[in-house]
């Protein structure tokens, strides 16, 4: 019999909290969108997204995305098969399951639904969540401590049309170099192999192959992860496919230290063989 524990939202077994300091080694802009507006304080025209304090954020959904991002790559790179989760390519519809799915939620089939979510979506799924389905990771808001902004006069890209605007300029804000963000996680039943696929992320992050926010093309969103803490409580193996990770309940290093101490969890992320999604 399949354990489900992972994907499971009634029973937690085991908890995971990775937290942390998130510092800013190059301009940093993650923008209001198209509607939010403008900041009557700054005088940039395309602002960073503030809290009602002032104080600039990173949402957790925007944490959500780039993981979910990066980790198709990285899922790809192990020949896995994975959805980007945007618009209509998300595996339940991709397998043609979702109808299915939803039909065994309606009538009280739980076991089926854990069957068909199991089989037929990929890791991705499971874990950031899908349509109709929450993740089994939370990503916190994570807030500025210690920042300072500045600006850059730009040139505005045409929204409709994707490229440079004739004459067009723009002023830019941006959360400047050295400045320090909260940084925490929170994953409920995650196998060792699954933890070790969000530091493989977190570890792509931090040396600099994945850019944070906008104008990325022009140097911006480059990060570090420092004064890192691990809290793990609860079952040390979910799953039959899990692979054993010995390690203490909680590690506190910073960046490249605690990625080397975090190792066993991305080795058993590389030698895990994942059974889903089946094809």
């Amino acid at each position: 019999m399949v354990d489900y524990t992972f994907i499971r939202k009634d029973v937690i077994k085991r908890q995971t909290v990775i937290e942390g300091i998130l510092e800013v080694q190059s301009p940093l802009r993650i923008g209001v969108g198209k509607f939010g507006g403008m900041d009557p304080a700054s005088i940039a025209r395309d602002t960073v997204l503030k809290d009602a304090e002032g104080t600039p954020i990173i949402p957790g959904s925007s944490w959500k995305g780039v993981f979910r991002s990066e980790g198709e790559r990285v899922l790809k790179r192990r020949n896995l098969i994975t959805c980007s989760g945007v618009g209509r390519d998300y595996c339940l519809n991709n397998f043609r399951k979702y109808d299915d799915f939803q039909r065994s939620l309606r009538e009280n089939y739980i076991e089926d639904a854990l069957k068909t979510f199991w089989n037929y979506t990929c890791l991705n799924c499971k874990l950031f969540g899908t349509m109709s389905v929450i993740g089994a990771v939370k990503f916190l808001e994570s807030r500025a401590i210690e920042f300072k902004l500045g600006t850059r006069t730009m040139v505005a890209i045409s929204r409709t049309e994707g490229a440079a605007a004739r004459g067009a300029l723009v002023q830019v804000e941006f959360v400047e170099p050295g400045s320090k963000f909260t940084f925490k996680i929170i994953g409920n039943n995650l196998p060792n192999y699954a933890i070790g696929y969000l530091l493989t992320i977190m570890k792509n992050i931090h040396d600099g192959f994945v850019q944070i926010g906008g104008h990325k093309s022009r140097g911006f969103g480059l990060v570090k992860f420092v004064n890192l803490r691990f809290l793990d409580k609860g079952e040390k193996k979910i799953g039959d496919e899990d692979i054993p990770v010995s390690m203490q309940d909680e590690i506190k290093e910073d960046g490249d230290k605690f990625f080397e101490k975090m190792k066993p969890f991305m080795e058993a992320f590389n030698n895990a063989k994942i059974p889903y999604p089946v094809h």
